[in-house]
């Protein structure tokens, strides 16, 4: 697929995108992003924790602009059905496998949550007495969750619904290069007839 222009529609299957940002802008943020956390963290092998699903994409992209040593590890949280549970809650679904104890963390997020999840990833996170979290994520949405602060981000966007780069619509379209704005807002209240 050839690099889309800002703000370009395209139609991928029954899907109207307008392109937020395109493959080269991606690119070239995840490099800036890379150099700002070496600067930041050094040499000290820091632990890059994606969080599946949406951050994998940008999880290996982010490391290969880190040039300094690193470990990678896995998380996904999900929130509780809440027919069945308290919608608050959040369970882990796939565990660290690395020992975070006294080392520097960074979290890397495909899109901030506008929900209590990301504070349950922290209050997670925080009780294996990490030395240094910093959270990364690729869309900031205007109305972010930011009580945890968001140290990286690649795109803000306004109350839009976004594929690509490896976020999803029903498990579609997260193989997209760039990042798209679905129109209609599949969320959108339906228009009074």
């Amino acid at each position: 697929m050839r690099d889309l222009r800002p703000g370009e529609r395209v139609r991928l299957g029954g899907a109207g995108l307008r392109v937020v940002a395109t493959e080269s802008e991606i690119r070239e943020r995840v490099r800036e992003i890379g150099r700002g956390l070496q600067t930041r963290l050094g040499d000290g092998n820091p632990v890059f924790i994606g969080l599946l699903s949406g951050g994998f994409i940008f999880l290996s992209d982010l490391i290969r602009a880190f040039d300094a040593p690193h470990e990678i590890d896995f998380l996904k949280v999900s929130r509780y059905d809440p027919r069945l549970r308290d919608p608050s809650a959040v369970r882990v679904m796939h565990d660290l496998r690395a020992n975070i104890q006294g080392r520097n963390v960074v979290v890397v997020e495909g899109i901030r949550a506008k929900g209590n999840k990301i504070q349950y990833v922290d209050r997670f996170l925080r009780l294996h007495q990490p030395a240094r979290i910093e959270y990364c994520a690729m869309v900031k949405p205007g109305e972010a969750h930011l009580e945890v602060p968001l140290h990286e981000h690649g795109v803000a966007i306004d109350n839009e619904y976004v594929v690509g780069y490896g976020l999803d619509w029903d498990e579609h379209h997260r193989n997209l290069p760039f990042i798209g704005a679905l129109e209609p807002h599949p969320y959108a209240p339906a228009p009074e007839a």
